[in-house]
Order: C-alpha cells, then structure tokens, then sequence
C-alpha cells in the first residue's frame, strides 16, 4: 500500500512539472496565439454583422457565426498542436525525454499533453464572446447565455480536440503530409458541421441529406456553443451534444493511443 501511495505521489509531482513548463511555454506564445484565433471571428462579426447586412442580409447572422467561430477555433489550434506532434516526432523526439520518466505509462504522458492543450484552447477561447459583443453590440444577444453550460461545453471541446490532434499525429507520416489535412479534414468538416447554419435550418432545406452532419463531431461543438449562448430553442439539445462529444472523444481517445504506442514504438 505504502509503494502504491509513493508512486502515485512521484507520478502526480511529475505530472505537475509537466504541465508547469507547458505554462511557462505557452504563456510566451499567449499574445500571438490570441491575436491569430481572435483574427476570424472579429472578420466574420464585421462582414455579416454590418457589411452585408447593409445589402440586405439578416444582422442576426453575424452573431450566429461569432459563436460557431468558438468550436471552430478549437479546430485550428488542433491542427497546430498535431502539427507540432509530427514536427517531433520526425526530427528530434523530445516527447522521448517524457516517456522516460517514471510516470505510471505513456498513456500519463500523453493524457497530460491532450489536458495542457486542452487548457491552453479554453484560455484563448474565451475572450472570443466579449470581444464578438464588443464589435456587434446591440446585435449580439446574450440574454440567455448560460456561463455553466459554456464552460462544460468549451472544456469537452478542448478534451476532444486534444485527442483528435493525437489521432492525427498518430497517422500522418511527416509535416509535409499534414498540409493536406486543410483541404481532405478541416475544410469539409467545417462546411458540413453546422459551422455555417444550423442542424435544423438544414434538416428543414435539405430534409434527411441533412442526418449526415450528425456524423460530423463538428456539429455538436457548434450547436452545443451556440444553445449555450445563443438559447435552446433554433439548437440541437445542449446535453444531447455534450453526450455525443464525449462518446467521439472515447473512441478517437483509445484510437490515438493504440496507434501512437505503435508509431512511437512504446511498451
């Protein structure tokens, strides 16, 4: 009992030290991370919450776009946390120096790097609200926002999206390779996600083509945010979304990991 406390003890410092150097890292790299993830949203919070409005297009829309863009940014960083996975892993393997120390298994380590970007995403996630509120004003309706459900929300986002850039670690064969994913992964997930309208304006244009975004994890993120900010009632149901993110997260999760122990060669 007494070497089962000790190594849980050992494990939980060295998970701690882990996570302590992501902070130092990533905090230098905060600003720059932030000003590119803010970039879009307030884009798109000018262009369809004034420009084309001005030309006849519904002022409602920009907000509706501000709020998907909160699921969508998690995706962009995704692709550059895979990125910089596969980056490693082709040249010097510093992921090596983790695996060699005494944490319980590779499975700790890897964990450990899905709950530090899982943290970075939401901190660079959330001023993403304020500021979409601060250029559209009264044409952003936060009324029935709910704060819990955001956060719930925003955190199975992260989680998810940190697995998922494991799993594209785990197959894409070098950084050349991962330019493709923009085009074969990031671009139709978006397009069909729910991204650009909802679940129900489509399931109501499109009829039961529409059931195929239900494949798309990216839907769930979306309606998920936006029933959260945005009301229940023109929304997937809030729980049913978080249900569904979290069973995609199991199985990319348990995927990710089976895949990387091959490709890393660990025990």
């Amino acid at each position: 009992m007494q070497t089962i406390k000790n190594n849980l003890i050992s494990n939980a410092r060295i998970f701690l030290q882990m996570t302590r150097r992501d902070v130092r890292v990533l905090s230098r790299e905060f600003a720059g991370d932030l000003i590119n993830a803010v970039t879009w949203p307030a884009s798109l919070a000018i262009t369809f919450g004034y420009v084309l409005p001005a030309i006849g297009m519904d002022p409602k829309y920009g907000s509706f776009l501000v709020v998907g863009a909160i699921a969508s940014t998690f995706f962009y960083l995704a692709l550059g946390f895979g990125n910089e996975l596969v980056s490693d892993f082709c040249s010097l393997r510093c992921i090596d120096y983790y695996f060699t120390l005494p944490a319980s298994s590779y499975r700790a380590v890897l964990i450990q790097r899905v709950l530090s970007f899982t943290a970075h995403s939401v901190f660079i996630t959330l001023p993403l609200l304020p500021i979409g509120k601060l250029i559209l004003g009264d044409r952003m309706d936060l009324s029935q926002v709910s704060i819990i459900k955001l956060v719930l929300m925003m955190t199975a986002c992260g989680v998810f999206f940190g697995f998922f850039g494991l799993w594209l670690a785990s197959w894409i064969a070098t950084p050349r390779a991962f330019n493709s994913v923009w085009r074969r992964v990031y671009t139709p997930l978006q397009l069909l996600g729910c991204y650009w309208f909802s679940f129900f304006m489509g399931y109501k244009v499109f009829g039961f083509a529409a059931l195929i975004a239900l494949t798309n994890p990216l839907t769930y993120m979306c309606e998920g945010v936006r029933a959260a900010v945005l009301g229940q009632s023109e929304h997937m149901n809030f729980w049913l979304c978080l249900v569904v993110l979290i069973a995609y997260t199991s199985v990319f999760g348990w995927y990710a990991m089976r895949k990387l122990r091959r490709r890393l060669d660990l025990l």
